[in-house]
């Protein structure tokens, strides 16, 4: 669990492909139109406002992927598994582990060194948050 709140963001290179395309063609778009206005003296405020725009929306999406990922506050629940004997009722309680499931034979028991089996499998919600 630990591996994926330490993750490192991977950011596609593809993304990051297509977000430099369009701010390249949004800056050549503008240069454009600052060239017609030259040329012509009336000038494409369509043209204008489409390349800022598409500058505004690039450079924000290049800002948005160089921060670190929002936290949403939301933790996995702690997941525990009871442990049984069924000769002398031993009981014991440990963190789940993959691979649990009830009625797998699991570790002998420390008390009698009979077998002991999966009786639970639950999680425990944090009610203190709530």
């Amino acid at each position: 669990m630990e591996e994926s709140q330490n993750a490192v963001r991977k950011i596609s290179f593809f993304f990051v492909a297509v977000v430099s395309v369009l701010l390249f063609l949004s800056f050549l778009s503008l240069y454009q139109a600052v060239e017609t206005y030259r040329r012509t003296g009336s000038p494409d405020y369509l043209t204008v406002t489409m390349s800022v725009s598409a500058i505004a929306l690039s450079s924000y999406m290049i800002l948005q992927m160089r921060r670190k990922p929002v936290k949403l506050g939301f933790e996995p629940p702690k997941v525990y598994t009871t442990v049984e004997c069924p000769n002398c009722q031993f009981k014991s309680t440990r963190e789940f582990q993959e691979g649990d499931y009830v009625f797998k034979e699991v570790e002998n028991c420390p008390k009698c060194s009979g077998k002991m089996f999966i009786s639970f499998i639950y999680r425990i919600a944090d009610e203190e948050k709530k």
